[in-house]
């Protein structure tokens, strides 16, 4: 290593969204650690539109989705990242792809976990090995840190406010809503397990409406999730309005202005409670201890789990997610308000 005080390091996440926002508390705890480092990170495109502009990275690398299926993208991130020199490589993914990457930096440190944890061909090509102890995504990610002597790390996400999107997103709310106290509703997910009824979106907006006078705006991804944003705000009595498309940036600066967000377990989850924003989380085939949204201000609703492996969960109904009542979720965002009106009184 050129030097102990500042190492060059990069960080290995190249999918999904959400998971790429739970490892920034691991990016945070680096930089705590070594102010002086080089610190990059090696992502997909998705992920980059968040990354771009963090605090504690100095360059942020990326890769087409499929990467390692084509010998010249091979060659070409080989050079790239031999080029930068790193000294540690932090595999947080712990696949075959981000392992291959981080092999081809030929950085003498390549971090990952165990097997189990870390699968495919990870463990094989990593020279140290965590074991993950703690249940949660969050902590266990920064137990990669120990590695380097980071232990019980704050933990921090640092998401920078862009100030493009935040008039973006200023200027779509006065074309569709002037008030200025508003929550988000997000329907959609990943799987089709992880998903609620649109029905039920819209009873909980009229519930915002009519207890907290706040009106919601409803987010999509794709054609699918437009399309039940769009049944939500045409049941909900006025009480919802359908969100345009928007930019992943936009939507973190929404999120970010929002009072409330009521979602799935899913990216735009991890987002908007990444940027402190009160969160009420629909779980059903994901283990809450796995990765509940953390901080005082998040709730967790789930009518019960359902105990399937991953690529079980991938294909499996929403029956778990079903069994969330209306009033379920009700109560959860009167837990969070209440006592917040009992000290404005």
């Amino acid at each position: 290593m050129a030097s102990t005080d500042s190492p060059r390091i990069l960080i290995i996440r190249l999918s999904a969204l959400g998971d790429a926002i739970l490892t920034l508390p691991l990016l945070c705890a680096l930089r705590e650690k070594y102010p002086s480092a080089h610190i990059a990170w090696l992502t997909e495109p998705v992920a980059a539109q968040i990354l771009a502009g963090h605090p504690c990275l100095d360059q942020l690398l990326t890769v087409r989705k499929g990467w390692l299926k084509r010998p010249g993208e091979i060659l070409k991130l080989r050079r790239q990242l031999q080029d930068a020199k790193f000294d540690i490589v932090f595999d947080v993914q712990g696949l075959t792809k981000s392992a291959a990457a981080g092999w081809l930096s030929g950085a003498p440190r390549r971090i990952t976990f165990a097997r189990g944890q870390a699968r495919e061909l990870a463990p094989n090509l990593a020279t140290e090995l965590i074991t993950p102890r703690d249940p949660h995504v969050v902590r266990r990610y920064l137990e990669l840190g120990q590695a380097v002597d980071i232990y019980s790390p704050s933990i921090e996400f640092r998401l920078p406010i862009d100030e493009q999107a935040r008039a973006d997103v200023a200027a779509i709310r006065r074309e569709i809503d002037r008030s200025r106290n508003f929550a988000v509703l997000n329907p959609g997910a990943g799987w089709f397990s992880k998903t609620w009824l649109p029905q039920r979106f819209a009873e909980v907006a009229r519930h915002l409406q009519d207890k907290y006078q706040l009106s919601s705006l409803v987010t999509w991804g794709n054609e699918q999730e437009a399309d039940w944003a769009e049944e939500i705000a045409q049941m909900s009595g006025g009480a919802a309005a359908l969100a345009p498309k928007l930019t992943l940036p936009q939507l973190k600066e929404l999120y970010r202005s929002a009072n409330l967000f009521v979602g799935c377990d899913t990216g735009p989850l991890h987002l908007a409670a990444a940027v402190e924003t009160p969160c009420v989380a629909l779980f059903g085939v994901t283990p809450i201890a796995l990765c509940q949204p953390l901080g005082p201000h998040q709730k967790v609703v789930q009518a019960y789990y359902q105990p399937l492996t991953s690529r079980q969960r991938a294909r499996a109904s929403n029956d778990a997610m079903r069994a969330i009542s209306t009033s379920m979720v009700v109560d959860a965002i009167d837990s969070l308000f209440e006592p917040q009106s009992r000290e404005a009184a």
